[in-house]
């Protein structure tokens, strides 16, 4: 059996929240219809609640959600779209500066994992919330834009990242050990005795639990993992 390693890259690869905090601002900026006061400390909270861009217009609005833990249940309406629409612009123009990663801090963890993400590509794949041409760029600047990246646009189409498991194969039993690294609980949920093992990285957005693990402690496991299998195909 082989292995794939699934990684979110918001809060596990990259500390990208200063970016986001950009962009939303520059796709509101001088707007009378939105807030020109959101600091970086309330963003940040709202931050470990959001799954698409199109949340941070419940944040900007001049009535903002005040109940950040609500946000999973509201439901997008056309003002949210135009407002993800609005903000992906903003963040094409920002891209067009070609040092535009440098503001995507990447984690220790990302660093030590690099090696084994160039050695052996074909056993990771990015699953994230953010669009693919940002997650590329970023990974192409820091010389590891080597591996599959499924983002927002797939999950948008397949409903979930759960449905971009289900359509790439993943979740077929006895096909590969799957682990999947995630900083956010909702997002492991559904994982959950669907793959081999869904593991909370401490180092990002979510709230730190009992479960939670370090990135030592994930790298050491991955390490491992990926020594066991190639052990075991030798």
């Amino acid at each position: 059996m082989d292995i794939k390693i699934l990684l979110d890259f918001d809060g596990v690869l990259f500390n990208s929240a200063f970016e986001a905090y950009g962009v939303a601002n520059l796709a509101t900026k001088d707007l009378a219809d939105f807030r020109q006061d959101v600091s970086f400390e309330e963003f940040l909270r709202f931050r470990a609640f959001v799954t698409d861009a199109w949340q941070f217009n419940r944040l900007y609005v001049e009535n903002p959600l005040t109940q950040f833990d609500q946000l999973p249940l509201i439901k997008p309406d056309e003002a949210d779209w135009a407002f993800s629409r609005r903000f992906f612009e903003a963040r094409s123009v920002l891209m067009q500066d070609s040092n535009w990663p440098k503001v995507m801090a990447p984690y220790d963890f990302f660093f030590q994992l690099r090696p084994h993400l160039i050695a052996h590509p074909e056993k990771f794949a990015i699953l994230s919330t953010r669009n693919v041409a940002s997650i590329r760029e970023t990974m192409a600047y820091f010389d590891a834009d080597v591996i599959e990246i499924f983002g927002q646009e797939d999950i948008r189409r397949t409903g979930a990242k759960i449905g971009v498991a289900r359509e790439q194969g993943w979740l077929e039993p006895r096909r590969n050990l799957v682990v999947y690294v995630d900083d956010m609980n909702d997002h492991l949920e559904p994982f959950e005795g669907m793959i081999h093992l869904p593991l909370h990285a401490d180092w990002g957005y979510d709230t730190v639990s009992v479960g939670s693990l370090s990135q030592h402690q994930v790298i050491f496991i991955l390490r491992s993992l990926l020594k066991l299998v190639e052990e075991h195909r030798g």
